[in-house]
């Protein structure tokens, strides 16, 4: 009785070490279902055949303020062919609100109060962003902002958008 515990305390250990490890370059992105700030359901998987640029982001994030606004430019040079979802981890809906009136994008937001999809990406900081491929793979994980990376971001996303990631 005691090692039959035992073990199948050690296969759910595993299991929960298993899906909880951070999401790596090369990796399927994690599926991604929520309703963005009108309503509208964002899926990931909808996504397929575009690049997606997944940005987990709050209110009380610095570096945020900066870096939504250039991701909702590279939006629009790749408006053809980049998507870009931001994903707030606020738990209180009305700071994240207050954040995109002082700093609006033309991007979805989807609300993660919870902090479910964070986990399932395993976001190390905000801000967090996942640039995934036509096919659904990652292929570049960006942690924080500075915009003297924008430039590599962009060559990351042209190589994707080409199919080169």
């Amino acid at each position: 009785m005691k090692m039959s515990v035992l073990r199948l305390a050690a296969v759910a250990l595993a299991a929960m070490s298993a899906s909880a490890h951070a999401v790596s370059v090369g990796e399927p992105a994690p599926r991604l279902e929520a309703q963005d700030q009108s309503g509208a359901w964002q899926r990931l998987d909808s996504f397929k055949g575009k690049v997606v640029y997944i940005d987990f982001w709050a209110s009380w994030c610095a570096p945020c303020r900066r870096s939504m606004p250039a991701l909702d430019r590279l939006r629009t040079q790749w408006s053809n062919d980049l998507i870009v979802v931001g994903v707030n981890v606020d738990s209180e809906k009305p700071d994240a609100l207050a954040f995109l009136k002082k700093t609006p994008v033309k991007f979805p937001i989807v609300f993660d109060p919870e902090g479910s999809w964070a986990s399932r990406f395993d976001a190390p900081g905000m801000p967090t962003g996942y640039l995934i491929d036509r096919d659904g793979i990652v292929r570049h994980v960006n942690v924080g902002y500075q915009p003297s990376e924008l430039s590599e971001l962009e060559d990351l996303i042209k190589k994707a958008v080409e199919g080169r990631s």
